[in-house]
């Protein structure tokens, strides 16, 4: 992972470099900040840096040719290790380790750097909820009280350190106690709040803040070439830095079917405005986490962008299946310059709302109640 992979924080990065010229590296760093911004590929491309072979550094910049950068790109280093929330799948007493999950780790952190942990928990948890437990916080103990296998320092990257229990917390709060020599960790955590403060006063903190608008559309825009600029800077900017949300407003999952019918609900629900519908479509709500509501309203925005694309005879710039551009063909009309961004804006205010935390029922009787009025505005 190269500095140059992660999507903007050029400051961060500026002072990530420097700090190490100078030799005043901390063996205990945390980064905090939302979700999306990143932190957790910065946190695997400076150690990257710092164990970089290459004397020259290419201009702040790791070689990624050398044998530990080979490694690194594959996070495969032997003095390279994470910890991470995982679950348990059974009750018995047979300690797990984010070791357990590395295979499916790797793979997740090569297919996108940006993920979040509701993403990460589908793939080893399904809707349960991941925690960071003592069993790692032992083992790590034991393999950093180890020398270094092959580069300067060995590198603990530890990601959610908020979700880490009682008794994790204190073998870890030990370990930074008495770190093991050339040893660094770095703490990645998007809720320091929920983090024991003796462990936020062994750290030095790093703010991590969410992506810049001008970095987050260069990045679109090289992967997207043919999307209309203005289009793009507008999802950014609704995105709030948050690459995550913009990777799922751009590219919604292709497993889709369960979204597509809810939009299509959505949309005509909201169109009819009839009471007794509304109603039952948001007793269904109730039914729905929070993260599928999230990915739903997501997905939602991104079909409206879709639609406007489509309306404005665009669709070869369109990605649409079968299904949702049967649906688009009827329904584009609707969506144009008039009303689009005000809809993605409703959308997304009700997206914050239900991270937060919202009443479900309230938060889409609203929409609907407001997509009626959206909708019949005229080009």
């Amino acid at each position: 992972m190269l500095f140059s992979e992660v999507v903007g924080q050029s400051a961060v990065k500026a002072r990530l470099v420097q700090m190490y010229h100078n030799g005043r590296v901390p063996h205990a760093m945390l980064f905090v900040g939302p979700e999306g911004n990143g932190s957790l590929p910065l946190a695997v491309a400076f150690a990257q840096y710092i164990n970089c072979t290459d004397p020259n550094k290419h201009d702040g910049e790791a070689c990624g040719r050398c044998p530990s950068c080979v490694k690194y790109n594959k996070l495969t280093h032997p003095d390279l290790h994470f910890i991470y929330p995982i679950i348990k799948k059974d009750s018995s007493s047979t300690p797990v380790y984010s070791d357990s999950y590395i295979s499916e780790w790797r793979a997740k952190f090569a297919e996108n750097h940006y993920f979040s942990l509701p993403q990460w928990l589908a793939i080893i948890a399904g809707d349960k909820q991941g925690l960071i437990s003592k069993d790692d916080a032992v083992a790590i103990h034991q393999k950093l009280g180890q020398k270094s296998m092959e580069a300067e320092y060995k590198v603990l990257i530890m990601w959610c350190p908020e979700l880490m229990n009682e008794q994790a917390s204190n073998r870890i709060l030990k370990i930074l106690e008495e770190p093991p020599a050339k040893t660094i960790f770095i703490l990645v955590s998007e809720n320091e709040p929920d983090i024991l403060p003796t462990i936020l006063s062994r750290t030095q903190r790093f703010n991590i803040p969410p992506i810049d608008d001008e970095s987050l559309v260069q990045s679109v825009m090289k992967l997207h070439p043919t999307f209309p600029e203005d289009t793009v800077r507008r999802l950014v900017h609704i995105s709030m830095g948050n690459m995550v949300r913009l990777n799922q407003i751009m590219r919604p999952d292709e497993n889709s079917k369960d979204n597509l019918e809810f939009f299509k609900s959505l949309m005509r629900i909201g169109y009819q405005r009839n009471i007794v519908s509304m109603s039952a479509f948001t007793e269904e709500i109730k039914k729905l986490s929070r993260e599928t509501l999230k990915a739903r309203l997501s997905y939602s925005i991104h079909m409206i962008r879709e639609a406007l694309v489509y309306n404005l005879q665009n669709s070869q710039l369109s990605n649409l299946t079968k299904d949702e551009e049967a649906f688009l063909t009827k329904f584009a009309v609707f969506v144009h310059h008039n009303n689009a961004f005000r809809i993605i804006d409703l959308l997304n205010e009700a997206y914050l709302h239900v991270e937060r935390n919202g009443n479900a029922t309230m938060i889409f009787f609203d929409i609907l109640m407001q997509m009626a009025s959206l909708l019949k505005i005229k080009p």
